[in-house]
């Protein structure tokens, strides 16, 4: 006699990856990144609430700096979040990112080459990347 054994499937773990990531290096203070942003791009970055997370081993809350800009003919969403704390990163695993441009929305409309090059040519800007959310550990700490 052959038993069956049922699958269970939960939903706990999932996360819509409709979003584009890109990791910015800059030295620059996170207003200053966003005004240059601001001018190369066309766009109009402004600071919401910060972003908490605990730190399970310290047992303390961190605040990373965010900021938001909604494009409504297009239906994209824009946050820059600062990757770096004293205590620790956002995103533990980009260690390298200063900060974390996320683009919410159609990613038909996001030319993330372009895009990537036009931040590149940003006097500030080190370097910049495009990240692939689904390989991204913790990726949880960015979802507003």
């Amino acid at each position: 006699r052959m038993r069956i054994m049922k699958k269970k499937f939960t939903l706990s773990n999932y996360v819509d990856y409709d979003f584009s990531l890109i990791g910015i290096c800059s030295q620059e203070e996170d207003f200053k990144l966003c005004f240059f942003l601001n001018q190369a791009l066309q766009l109009d970055f402004e600071r919401i609430r910060d972003i908490e997370i605990l730190l399970p081993k310290q047992g303390n809350m961190v605040s990373f700096s965010c900021f938001e800009y909604t494009d409504l003919d297009s239906d994209l969403s824009w946050y820059l979040i600062a990757n770096r704390h004293p205590a620790s990163n956002l995103l533990p695993d980009q260690k390298q990112t200063d900060y974390l441009l996320r683009i919410v929305g159609e990613q038909e409309l996001i030319d993330t080459t372009q895009l990537v090059n036009q931040i590149k040519e940003i006097p500030c800007v080190l370097t910049a990347f495009v990240i692939p959310p689904q390989d991204v550990k913790n990726i949880e700490n960015i979802l507003l």
